[in-house]
Order: C-alpha cells, then sequence, then structure tokens
C-alpha cells in the first residue's frame, strides 16, 4: 500500500482546529477566502501526487500480471503432467552369421532410477527387430519433464515364461547359447524430454554387434554378453521423432565380399586405425560406431534412428577365408558416391531420410 502524507498550510490547520474545538465556521471574510485557497491548492497537490504516481502504479501492475503470465506459462511449458510414452526396441545386427536368434528378458525398466509402473517381464528376440523395425514394449504414464537416464534390468536365468535361460544367442540347430555378465543392469546415461499432454515415443538400439562377443571352448556356451561396462555403451536411447535415416544402395563388383557391413559416425570420429583394431575388454572392431547394417540382397542398406547432426559412413568388407564358417574382415571399401554427395560429411534432418548410393572400386586393407 502507497501512503501520501500532505503538510497542509497553516490556515487548514487552524480551521481544523476551531473545528475540533466546537467553534463553527466564524471566520472572517478574509480567513473564508484563504482556507478556500489553501483548500484548493491541497487537492491540487493531491491530484498532481496521483498523477505522478500513476505511471509508477501501472508499471507496478502490468509487472504482476506479466509475473503471474509466466508463472502460467512456466506450469503450462515445463512438462509437468502426464507424459503417454511408447518404449520401443531395436536391434544393430551382429556380425555373425552363425546367429540366428538373440534373446534378452527385461524383467524391470527404470527411469531416473525408478521403476516405470505397469511394464510386465518380457522376452524379445532382438534379431528379429532390425532396419528400422521396432518392437513396442508397452506405453506408459510418466511425468512429463527432462530426464537423464534409463535402465533396463535383465534376467540372465528365466524368461518370461519362467524357462531357462532368460537371455541367450540361438545358433544353427536352435543351440542356446546363455547370456550372463557381472551385473544385469544396463543403464543409458542421456537426457530427453517428455512433453505432458502429448504423445512421446523413446527407441533402445541394442548394438548386438557389439553386446555379445564370441568365445572358444564349450559347443553348447560360445557366446556371453561384452562386460558390464562396456553394455553401458552398447544400448543407444533415441525420440523417435528427433531422428533420421540414411538410406542407399552399394554396388560392389571389386571385392568379391561374403558379406558388407555399413557403419554410420558421428563426423570427424572415424579413425581408421583403431576401428579396424580390437576395442576394449572384449576386443569388438569398429567400436565407436553410432549403428551399423548389414548390406543386403541388391546392395541395399538402411541406418535408422540417427539424431538430426552430421555423421559419415564406412563400409568393411568380410570373407571367410577358412572355411570355419566364420567371416574375417578384409578392409574397409573404397567408394565413389552418386551425385555431390560427401560420404564423410553428410547431415541428418529430423525426420527425414537422407539417399546415399556408392560404388566400390577397391578395398584397402
Amino acid at each position: 500500500m502507497l501512503i501520501a502524507v500532505i503538510q497542509f498550510s497553516e490556515p487548514f490547520t487552524r480551521f481544523y482546529r476551531k473545528l475540533s474545538a466546537g467553534t463553527g465556521f466564524d471566520f472572517s471574510t478574509a480567513e473564508q477566502k484563504l482556507f478556500r485557497t489553501t483548500l484548493n491548492q491541497t487537492f491540487m497537490k493531491m491530484i498532481k501526487l496521483t498523477s505522478r504516481l500513476m505511471p509508477v502504479l501501472s508499471a507496478f501492475f502490468l509487472l504482476a500480471l506479466s509475473v503471474a503470465s509466466c508463472k502460467k506459462n512456466d506450469d503450462t511449458n515445463s512438462g509437468s503432467g502426464t507424459a503417454a510414452t511408447t518404449i520401443k526396441i531395436t536391434d544393430a545386427p551382429s556380425d555373425d552369421v552363425n546367429v540366428s536368434g538373440a534373446f534378452v528378458t527385461i524383467s524391470e525398466i527404470r527411469v531416473d532410477g525408478q521403476a516405470v509402473q505397469g511394464f510386465t517381464k518380457t522376452t524379445i528376440d532382438l534379431a528379429a527387430y532390425q532396419n528400422g523395425n521396432t518392437k513396442t514394449i508397452g506405453t506408459f504414464n510418466l511425468e512429463g519433464k527432462t530426464y537423464s537416464s534409463i535402465s533396463f534390468v535383465l534376467d540372465f536365468d528365466a524368461d518370461a515364461t519362467g524357462n531357462a535361460p532368460g537371455c541367450y544367442v540361438l545358433t544353427t540347430g536352435n543351440v542356446k547359447h546363455k547370456l550372463t555378465t557381472t551385473s544385469n543392469v544396463i543403464t543409458v546415461t542421456k537426457n530427453y524430454t517428455l512433453q505432458a499432454a502429448a504423445s512421446n515415443s523413446i527407441v533402445a538400439d541394442f548394438d548386438l554387434r557389439k553386446m555379445i562377443v564370441a568365445q572358444s571352448g564349450n559347443p553348447a556356451d560360445q557366446y556371453d554378453f561384452a562386460t558390464s561396462a562396456e553394455l553401458q555403451n552398447d544400448v543407444r536411447l533415441v525420440v523417435e521423432s528427433n531422428s533420421g535415416t540414411i538410406s542407399g544402395t552399394l554396388t560392389d563388383a571389386v571385392s568379391g565380399s561374403g558379406k558388407v557391413v555399413a557403419y554410420v559416425y558421428k563426423k570427424g570420429t572415424f579413425n581408421r586405425t583403431t576401428e579396424l583394431q580390437g576395442q576394449g575388454a572384449s576386443n569388438v572392431q569398429f567400436s565407436n560406431a553410432v549403428s551399423s547394417t548389414l548390406v543386403g540382397a541388391g546392395g541395399s542398406y538402411q541406418l535408422h534412428f540417427l539424431e538430426s547432426g552430421d555423421y559419415e559412413v564406412h563400409f568393411a568388407s568380410y570373407k571367410d577365408t577358412n572355411a570355419d564358417g566364420k567371416y574375417e574382415l578384409q578392409g574397409t571399401l573404397v567408394v565413389l558416391t552418386s551425385g555431390e554427395i560427401d560420404i564423410l560429411n553428410l547431415h541428418i534432418n529430423i525426420n527425414a531420410t537422407l539417399t546415399l548410393n556408392a560404388t566400390a572400386t577397391a578395398v584397402l586393407p
């Protein structure tokens, strides 16, 4: 509250004292005239003071409205409220042609450490969801806000129907090779925002090529998970609406490859010497690739769920040189692209597909 203090002149004060003393309005003509003059001057001062205060009061009022409006907008746009969120699973394929299935059993999903309510234990054949195909494991009501992680808790021992094992590789002859490692929790650390009062979709890309490691020894146990530390980097999380695709064909009449794999990297992150060597405890080649895919019949290939940004693509040639059913790396392909596309400088836009057609001209060992 604003209080204005006005100091009155002596004639006005004298009038007030006489009035208070009960003397009435017995004033001389001069006193009456002086009183009227003083009263008029006093009211003029009050009017002037009010007019001077009006801009301040107006500004204060507008500021209060602005703050209230901003608070309302913040409440609307901060993401508070329910966000209907679909969680999907996809797979960047394994290089191993002997793998016909790769099953993981997810017993719990956590966002920022809190279990997702409504999720039920699920067993998924990751190998069945490649080239942009996804498995929806549920739609959940989460809080609309920005999160920093998502965790998948695996059951190594029992699948969703109670059968053993819970995680395993299926090879020729339907042989199950149990998968295990030191920790059953895979946590993807990444900031992602779920919008309130909207439909959200996030995709978890399990990269089998990095996750599963071949091992010698027992014919019934030739595969295992990579180390627990490595697994944390072998699952990639993408907000589906913020991703794009690279798609095209590779014409290869020079390499005689048994198979060709396309690897996509963030621009400037491919070091050929390093990537062709096995990295980490699990000795994974092309370990820094964002994603990969087998080049299929007719040379077609697709790389899905790439966040907007700049990338480069590299093709690698493999052959079964010793007829043991396993493919060995021969080198990378030297390619020419159609049009003016620079294979080392590819820009991916949201919800868009970049067409990249290439022709192999040589193999670089």
